[in-house]
């Protein structure tokens, strides 16, 4: 009897405590985001081609502004580091392959698209399948 007694205090206990977990996953306190505006469309999501025109022009403004306004000019090491670019004024070297002291928006654009995350991926991937074979 004891036996059937403990039995049946641990099932109700365990039928108990799991009612108040499932009553506690259902609800539902999260608040949740207002609804978008009336005729809101969401936007197209961006390709990767898209992002790299996005970087490409935004490098090409800083580059114009660094040059002074001329954006078929020549950026020198000081310039770049006067108008705050420290990535392109702490690679300037990598970046002028011909050792001029001056670098143009081409060169400099080169040097960005060497070290994008998608290019690194690939060149990573490339390395273990030519390790695997």
């Amino acid at each position: 009897m004891k036996i059937a007694t403990y039995f049946g205090f641990t099932v109700a206990a365990s039928v108990i405590s799991m009612s108040g977990i499932g009553a506690a996953l259902a609800y539902d306190d999260m608040p949740k985001p207002p609804p978008p505006p009336e005729g809101w469309v969401q936007p197209p999501k961006q390709s990767e081609g898209s992002v790299t025109r996005d970087v490409d022009n935004q490098v090409a403004r800083r580059f114009t502004a660094a040059t002074g306004g001329n954006p078929d000019g020549l950026l020198s090491q000081t310039q770049a580091k006067a108008a705050g670019w420290g990535l392109v004024s702490d690679h300037f070297s990598e970046i002028d392959r011909a050792g001029t002291g001056y670098v143009r928006l081409d060169d400099v654009l080169r040097f960005m698209s060497e070290r994008t995350p998608q290019r690194i991926m690939r060149m990573k991937n490339a390395t273990k399948q030519n390790q695997q074979l």
